[in-house]
């Protein structure tokens, strides 16, 4: 096919745009022919995708063609949009279940990185069905959560328009977590309108569910607080009779429960396991992860809180992927890590012999070096790890950090078994402001002295530890960790000074290369993804705690369904105190019309009126309402 006629061929008929190079280290499906709404067909492959647009690797191009959506018939359309559905799922997942692990310990701002990640990934339902569950659960804020749900169920929905088949068991755990938000506010027939959407959601009605119908039933059969409509009774009760329950026979606590359930994302789905991210021994389990970059011969520069975690202090094995881009990647266990720090937060010994629990640990460890600054803070949040045999050209390292609205890029890998076959990705933004944490001062927690710049880009995940560079691809600073609050700042990270600085503090045996003025963008990009490393940070396996959401991120729960009792008290809306039932009474005062002489005649008759008077409630005796008998300060007994 010559150039003209490939021109006319996709430039009149399928519409498309032309573009530079796309990355195309996902290939989403093999070549095949694509048919426009006017009938032509094209053979291409598909590289890669937005929501709006395909790019088709034409045979004979070398750039790929972009080519809007609306320009394709409907069966072509279809497996674009499923093939991005896969890829949105898959990557808010991998975010999601990172901060699972710490909802316990900071609910509020777990909460709030989910309801982020919720609304930076509009596509997938994952980080808002969670995120309802602990504001509902957590705090009873219920009208929240259901605001959160009814847009978790609009995202379901939507992915259901092109196969009906997606997320069938996340659209049920949805359905019947509103139907318990809406019954904690009292609407009944809301509320069983929405059970009945999650028992038609699934072939079999699941334990959770089918548990909740049956409370939700006997509600509607005898005298309660909650009202429900005639209509409404004979829906539940048809959906239940006629619903499958097979499986269905878990004995569930008194009580109405959450549901967790979720269709687990195609795209991930039937991964096969990767080298170097499946555990290196069978006792280990992934604690955290993250990237670094080689900063000096042998030594891997990446973020302390890659390689420590505040819930786990047992001995710890780093490992790293020495060649990532290449087809096979080579594992390299760290044999040591420098970390400044006024505190310890790992093993700081090599553990060789003993036992840990029950478990032995007779294999080696990596082991932590806490170096104790004379002037009592801790610097930089960084961690030097060593890595003997690396062979990687280290890349250089600007003098001075970069200023306020410099257009950055964060380097790294995403966070999933897939990271590494996904390859790298590039995070832009600009550097919003920087701010000198005091000593003594707490940063998010830990105790700092630094000046910690704020950046547009998003540090989450995988790319925690990666580099940072500028326009001309020069290394100017190292990603540190994401902000607790802010609406324009989605990431922290240290300078390139500040990394200088920690550098020299804590390594005497290296140095830190100077930036090569004669070096063009494009070599020192390829000196960049050369250099830039996942950091993998493993843990001896540990019995999951009572949160369910641990359970659910770590993959230890046991097979069924996975739910969350909720213990507030719906007659008192989770208050511990019931309001007076006399109507009119406010506050334990009621207006009563009192007879009252209003005036007297020339004739001598007195004019009698009935004017309105407060007066203390005889029912609650001027209280207002009584202690909820129900629960005790909001929560069942």
């Amino acid at each position: 096919m010559t150039d003209e006629i490939f021109r006319r061929v996709c430039g009149c008929i399928f519409g498309v745009l032309y573009g530079g190079s796309r990355d195309c280290s996902r290939l989403l499906a093999t070549a095949r022919e694509w048919q426009a709404k006017g009938g032509q067909k094209v053979q291409g492959q598909m590289i890669d995708q937005t929501a709006d647009t395909v790019s088709l690797q034409i045979p004979g191009r070398n750039a790929p063609v972009v080519v809007k959506l609306e320009h394709l018939v409907e069966a072509d359309q279809a497996i674009v949009k499923g093939a991005w559905f896969d890829r949105r799922d898959a990557y808010q997942y991998s975010m999601v279940v990172e901060n699972l692990r710490s909802l316990q310990e900071r609910p509020k701002t777990v909460v709030g990185l989910l309801l982020k990640i919720h609304n930076a990934v509009p596509e997938s339902p994952y980080a808002g069905l969670w995120a309802s569950v602990a504001l509902s659960q957590g705090s009873n804020e219920y009208s929240r959560a259901e605001v959160v749900l009814r847009d978790v169920i609009r995202r379901i929905e939507k992915q259901q328009a092109f196969d009906p088949s997606r997320h069938t068991m996340t659209f049920a755990s949805a359905s019947n977590n509103m139907s318990v938000c809406v019954l904690k506010d009292r609407r009944g027939d809301a509320a069983a309108a929405r059970m009945v959407a999650a028992i038609n959601a699934r072939p079999q009605i699941p334990s959770v569910i089918r548990h909740n119908a049956q409370l939700l039933n006997e509600l509607t059969t005898e005298a309660s607080f909650i009202n429900f409509s005639s209509s409404t009774r004979s829906r539940l009760l048809e959906a239940l009779a006629l619903g499958d329950s097979a499986g269905a026979g878990t004995k569930l606590p008194a009580g109405w429960h959450y549901s967790l359930d979720f269709d687990v994302p195609r795209d991930s789905a039937g991964a096969e396991k990767e080298e170097g991210i499946d555990a290196p021994r069978a006792e280990l389990q992934l604690l955290a992860q993250g990237s670094g970059f080689v900063v000096a011969p042998g030594i891997v520069l990446t973020s302390r809180r890659v390689v420590e975690t505040t819930n786990y202090r047992g001995p710890k094995l780093v490992t790293v992927l020495t060649n990532p881009t290449d087809r096979v990647w080579k594992g390299e266990i760290v044999d040591g890590i420098t970390i400044q720090a006024t505190r310890t937060v790992a093993s700081s010994g090599r553990v060789t012999t003993g036992r840990f629990g029950n478990i032995p640990t007779g294999e080696v460890y990596t082991n932590y070096d806490y170096v104790r600054s004379p002037d009592g803070h801790s610097g930089a949040e960084l961690a030097a790890l060593r890595v003997p045999n690396l062979g990687i050209k280290p890349v250089a390292v600007t003098k001075e950090s970069p200023s306020r609205n410099t257009p950055i890029k964060i380097c790294g890998f995403g966070r999933s078994k897939n990271a590494v076959r996904q390859g790298l990705h590039f995070e832009e933004g600009v550097v919003l402001d920087s701010t000198l944490v005091a000593r003594g001062v707490s940063l998010d927690g830990l105790i700092d002295s630094s000046r910690v710049s704020f950046t547009s880009a998003r540090v989450l995940g995988g790319n925690r530890g990666g580099p940072i560079v500028n326009a001309q691809n020069q290394l100017v600073g190292i990603a540190f960790s994401t902000p607790t609050g802010g609406d324009k700042a989605k990431g922290l990270f240290f300078g390139a000074s500040e990394l200088r600085n920690w550098f020299y503090k804590n390594n005497q045996t290296a140095s830190v290369l100077d930036p090569d003025t004669d070096a063009t963008p494009e070599e020192r990009h390829a000196t960049l993804v050369n250099a830039t490393i996942p950091v993998f940070c493993w843990g001896l396996r540990q019995p999951s705690n009572s949160s369910v959401f641990s359970k659910v991120a770590d993959g230890s729960r046991s097979s069924g369904t996975v739910y969350v009792r909720d213990n507030w008290c719906i007659a008192c809306k989770g208050r511990g105190f019931i309001d007076c039932p006399v109507k009119g009474c406010k506050d334990g005062t009621v207006t009563v019309r009192v007879p009252t002489k209003l005036a007297k005649l020339r004739n001598g008759k007195t004019v009698m009126g009935r004017l309105p008077t407060p007066k203390k409630c005889d029912h609650c005796r001027g209280k207002g309402g009584q202690i909820c008998p129900h629960c005790k300060d909001g929560r069942l007994k």
